[in-house]
């Protein structure tokens, strides 16, 4: 984890949950009542926006499909007569009359067949069908994430109430504090913010800003929603579970922060573990304690905000050089 910018004694602590962002989940199904023929992907698959999902056979689809070839036929002999008759005007062959008419019913036929075509483009369909023939649908995701839930099965006929894929992108989340009255004050928009979370597969720790402090208060719990942007690129957040948030409430004359159990001794020096030279490698570099609040310490000297130190395994780091004998650095 990368050391945290604050004071120890003016951290906040805050019950949290971490969810999804609205706008990067989607609950997928399809626009018209079809039996599904065709998986194209498997739960924990990654998909980008537009990728195929799953194909159905539609029996409306087929009907509108018809509807549109039969229309485009009746489009193109309206055009002709239109045409011929503008052309026979021309001449002073065809009446006024008739040459309306014909126009008329381009027109109308025309206004027909854009509207069928329209409302194919609304189903995501091609307009004149596929290789799949005239009923097959094709469902595909509105955004790019990971298939999260596809409880479905082949020959199972879906309606369109029926959402059966959910398909998420947690590479970004969103962290909902509740945070107590008498500390809501202390809260501003772009304080740091330390998630920890049990539910994490890696490091404990995950980094975000406050982006939005609620004005209402829950009159039964005296607390006030607090909202938090985070970043998981590496997705070992799980939304839907519970963290405890520290929030560093103050950035002037601030000190890098890091959590108790990354701060051993070794001799006579506290040090923290950082990255050495080569891959998989750790250094342990001697730091000045400050103030120890929240099971957080300030670190005086020895490193500078945002650098990664070792949070889980710093003891087992230390323990194994106190062992050996080695020098700081240290393959884990």
């Amino acid at each position: 984890m990368a050391a945290a910018k604050g004071r120890a004694g003016a951290i906040v602590t805050a019950p949290a949950e971490i969810q999804y962002v609205p706008d990067r989940v989607a609950e997928v199904g399809p626009l018209l009542e079809g039996k599904l023929t065709g998986l194209a992907v498997d739960l924990g698959d990654r998909v980008n926006k537009g990728q195929l999902l799953a194909t159905l056979n539609s029996v409306e689809l087929a009907r509108i499909r018809s509807r549109l070839i039969s229309l485009e036929a009746r489009k193109e002999a309206a055009e002709s007569d239109y045409n011929r008759e503008r052309e026979l005007q021309g001449q002073g062959i065809s009446s006024e009359e008739e040459f309306l008419d014909a126009k008329a019913a381009f027109l109308e036929t025309k206004a027909e067949y854009d509207s069928v075509r329209e409302q194919l483009a609304v189903y995501g369909s091609e307009s004149s069908g596929d290789s799949g023939g005239l009923a097959q649908y094709a469902l595909r995701s509105p955004i790019e994430g990971r298939v999260e839930q596809m409880p479905v099965r082949l020959g199972q006929t879906l309606s369109p109430s029926d959402t059966p894929f959910i398909v998420a992108d947690a590479s970004v989340l969103w962290a909902i504090l509740q945070v107590s009255e008498s500390d809501i004050d202390q809260i501003s928009t772009g304080d740091e913010v330390q998630i920890s979370s049990r539910d994490s597969s890696s490091d404990r720790f995950h980094s975000g800003q406050v982006s939005w402090v609620s004005s209402m208060l829950d009159e039964k719990t005296r607390t006030i929603p607090v909202r938090v942007v985070l970043e998981s690129p590496r997705g070992d957040l799980r939304p839907n579970t519970y963290a405890t948030a520290r929030i560093m409430t103050e950035s002037e004359a601030s000190l890098p922060l890091v959590p108790d159990d990354a701060v051993q001794t070794i001799g006579d020096d506290s040090v923290v573990f950082v990255p050495g030279d080569e891959k998989g490698a750790y250094k342990a570099v001697p730091v000045t304690l400050g103030k120890e609040a929240n099971d957080w310490i300030e670190i005086k000297s020895g490193i500078s905000a945002n650098t990664e130190v070792v949070s889980v395994g710093a003891f087992d780091l230390m323990s194994a050089i106190t062992a050996s004998g080695r020098s700081a650095a240290h393959g884990h």
